[in-house]
């Protein structure tokens, strides 16, 4: 299996371009707390965020003669707050370029967002411009002279047009989710220019964006939701890898049209996110990115700001996220499972840099579970913490080995609680697992 990326954090967040103040602050007045929480997503590599999403088609650096009301202004301060933000966490960002604006005026707007995204954020910092944002719902009267880009040709021309107006720079997309257009990837790919660097594409397992939607949490663990998903993006991959290309999914989260309350703030979502992660891994991802709105409820890190200082709380999700991350930092290599189809148990394992070996067990079961584990050329105890909350639907109260994030800090606080595990004579760790639970199983080298 591929190793977790080290030219990139494998697991970054996604927001948007007019989100990013309120969560990262200024340079003259940074949120410490949120530098921190994305600091631990990416250990041992830098930290990929993605800035665009609608905000990517919605946004511009104004132009003199150029009247587009609708369109979020980008400014100089808007610039440096961002290269603040990266400098401080050690990231670099993909940012999103409008397509969607007619097609007259689209090039030179895209020319001089580019330009000024480089002049005020630096080129140094970015990684890609992802050119547009779910095209396949680009409304008709916006694009391609009024005529819609109702066809990947359409699309095609347009995006080609527009990125040919933008000198060398390094591009993305088509940062499609469409489950019209996804399994069309590699026609899509065929349509556009050749010096793509980056497939970009969405993934979210659930779908209420309609009033006849019901969902409950225990959708997070069907399979469809996690296997079925991985397989999709699986197929992906490889239409990506056809065209010589890696494939980001520089977009997900459980629930799309801004969530559901009960479902996206619940620990069920925390433990979903903890599982999509090796699946999406193991389909052969460069790297996924969980999207965080503010003022939504997909948000998954809300910042506030008083006259104490900056807090920043999180939603149960960030702890699957960040679980993940302790388990699997950069250079790690996913294991293979001998007993995969444990009913009501997810588990994946990794082989962490420095030879130490983490089993990861999930128990969404209603009872708990003892799990039986034996790892090759391991008889030494092993450290077994958990990631837990009161049920699957409690929105509050999750913990990680014994502590929970502060809100002034971005950090764990609090007492650690691992469980030290001994090995029986033949090489057996007894895991138990409460219900609605995961278990982390470390063992030296």
């Amino acid at each position: 299996m591929p190793a977790t990326s080290t030219s990139a954090g494998f697991l970054g967040i996604a927001t948007e371009l007019n989100s990013i103040p309120a969560l990262a602050g200024s340079a003259a007045n940074p949120d410490t707390p949120f530098v921190n929480l994305l600091k631990s997503l990416s250990p041992g590599a830098p930290f990929l965020l993605r800035l665009g999403g609608n905000s990517g088609d919605d946004s511009w650096w104004p132009i003199p003669g150029i009247k587009q009301r609708y369109l979020y202004p980008l400014t100089p301060t808007w610039g440096a707050d961002v290269q603040t933000l990266l400098e401080a966490v050690g990231a670099k960002a993909i940012l999103g370029v409008t397509l969607k604006v007619d097609a007259d005026v689209n090039p030179r707007i895209a020319r001089t967002e580019v330009a000024d995204f480089n002049r005020y954020v630096g080129p140094k910092l970015i990684d890609a411009f992802e050119l547009g944002n779910e095209p396949e719902f680009y409304p008709l009267s916006v694009v391609n002279g009024g005529r819609g880009i109702d066809t990947i040709a359409a699309y095609g021309k347009k995006f080609s047009t527009v990125a040919a107006g933008l000198g060398g720079v390094p591009l993305a997309g088509p940062s499609s989710g469409s489950p019209h257009w996804l399994p069309q990837l590699g026609t899509v790919l065929r349509e556009l220019p050749s010096r793509l660097k980056l497939v970009t594409v969405h993934a979210y397992p659930l779908k209420n964006c309609s009033a006849v939607s019901h969902l409950s949490v225990s959708d997070f663990f069907t399979r469809a939701s996690i296997q079925g998903l991985a397989a999709s993006i699986h197929r992906a991959v490889r239409a990506a890898a056809a065209h010589g290309k890696p494939l980001r999914v520089d977009e997900i989260n459980g629930i799309p049209c801004g969530g559901e309350a009960g479902m996206s703030n619940s620990f069920g979502e925390a433990l979903w996110a903890l599982n999509i992660l090796p699946a999406l891994w193991q389909a052969g991802v460069r790297g996924v990115n969980f999207q965080t709105v503010d003022g939504n409820l997909n948000q998954v890190i809300t910042a506030r700001h008083s006259a104490s200082g900056w807090n920043a709380a999180v939603e149960p999700e960030y702890y699957g996220l960040l679980a993940f991350a302790q388990a699997a930092p950069a250079g790690s290599h996913l294991l293979r499972i001998s007993n995969p189809g444990l009913a009501h148990i997810y588990q994946f394992a990794v082989r962490a840099p420095g030879r130490s070996e983490r089993v990861i067990l999930t128990n969404v079961g209603s009872g708990a579970r003892t799990i039986g584990v034996s790892a090759a050329g391991a008889r030494g105890p092993g450290s077994l913490s958990l990631l837990r909350a009161r049920s699957l639907s409690a929105t509050s109260g999750t913990t990680l080995g014994g502590q929970h994030l502060s809100s002034h800090t971005g950090e764990l606080a609090g007492t650690p609680h691992p469980t030290i595990v001994t090995a029986n004579a033949r090489g057996v760790y007894a895991v138990r697992v409460p219900a609605h639970a995961a278990a982390i199983l470390t063992l030296a080298p």
